[in-house]
C-alpha cells in the first residue's frame, strides 16, 4: 500500500478536437510519476525544461514527439528559441531532484505566467506566416 501522498501539478492540456487548451490542476502518484504524466500530456516520451519565473525554478513536462504529430498545437511561448506544442505539466523539484508538488500559490503563478505568455505566443505565430 502506498503510504505516500500524490503530487500536485498544474497542466495547460490541448483538445485537438476543440482545438483549445484548457489548465488542470491534476494529481499524480510519486510512485507512478512518468506513467501519470503520460496520460496526462496524452504521450509515450516525455522531455522535461526547466523555466524560471519570478526567481522560482518550475520543470515543464511535455510531449517530445510532438512536432512530429499531424497539426502540432503550440502552446507556450517561452522566447523566440523555446515554444512548447502539445499538452504540457508544471512541477519543481527538490534539492535532490526529485519532484515535489506544487503549492497553491505555484499553481496561481504559472497560470498568471501561461495568461501573460499566450498573447506573445499569438504574435509570435502571426509574424511567421
Amino acid at each position: 500500500m502506498n503510504s505516500r501522498s500524490p503530487l500536485k501539478i498544474f497542466s495547460l492540456e490541448c483538445d485537438a478536437v476543440t482545438n483549445s487548451i484548457s489548465p488542470h490542476v491534476r494529481y499524480i502518484s510519486p510512485d507512478n510519476v512518468l506513467k501519470d504524466l503520460y496520460k496526462i500530456l496524452n504521450c509515450q516520451l516525455v522531455t522535461c525544461t526547466e523555466i524560471e519565473i519570478n526567481g522560482k525554478l518550475f520543470d515543464v513536462y511535455s510531449d517530445d514527439e510532438a512536432l512530429l504529430k499531424e497539426k502540432p498545437a503550440p502552446n507556450l511561448y517561452i522566447d523566440d528559441d523555446l515554444i512548447i506544442f502539445g499538452s504540457i505539466a508544471f512541477s519543481k523539484a527538490d534539492e535532490e531532484g526529485k519532484l515535489v508538488g506544487l503549492s497553491h500559490e505555484d499553481v496561481q503563478l504559472l497560470w498568471n505566467f501561461a495568461l501573460t505568455q499566450f498573447p506573445k505566443l499569438l504574435n509570435f505565430l502571426k509574424n511567421r506566416r
